[in-house]
């Protein structure tokens, strides 16, 4: 994988659940917004918390907490919708809190332990070290996937 130290480093907007960090590329965000108004949708999955107004257009807003198995939060002042690109689509993830935007060099992500990799969590792509704390990569076209 030559390529004069272009793609050395992984671009990620990083995000808190439940006091762990999570990292999805840049190129797939579009926005970060505060939490409005959530509208509940009647027979939506469960992992869709509803769905919001971003300028005039319809946005789904998934609780990615409850898709990677965690308990469903509460929107707090610090709560984020980050905007995602995702399968041609556009959506909402709900997330605790935006950390930042960081660059993640190549050598510091390693793949996830096999032990804590089932069928159900692959969508853990790597585990990357950034200043003091572990940062679980997100595949987000499998963690935002209909589940089976």
């Amino acid at each position: 994988m030559s390529g004069g130290g272009l793609g050395r480093e992984l671009h990620l907007l990083t995000f808190a659940l439940d006091r762990e960090a999570y990292g999805v590329p840049v190129g797939q965000v579009r926005e970060v917004i505060r939490v409005t108004e959530i509208t509940r949708v009647p027979h939506a999955p469960a992992h869709v918390r509803g769905v919001t107004n971003l300028r005039g257009r319809i946005l789904p807003v998934v609780e990615i907490r409850t898709r990677l198995g965690l308990e469903p939060g509460a929107v707090t002042g610090r709560s984020r919708i980050v905007v995602v690109e995702v399968h041609d689509r556009v959506l909402g993830i709900l997330v605790d809190a935006v950390l930042q935007v960081t660059k993640i060099p190549l050598e510091s992500v390693t793949p996830p332990p096999a032990e804590v990799v089932s069928p159900g969590s692959d969508w853990i792509s790597g585990v990357a070290q950034s200043s003091s704390r572990l940062v679980f990569l997100l595949e987000l076209e499998k963690a935002l996937q209909a589940p089976e």
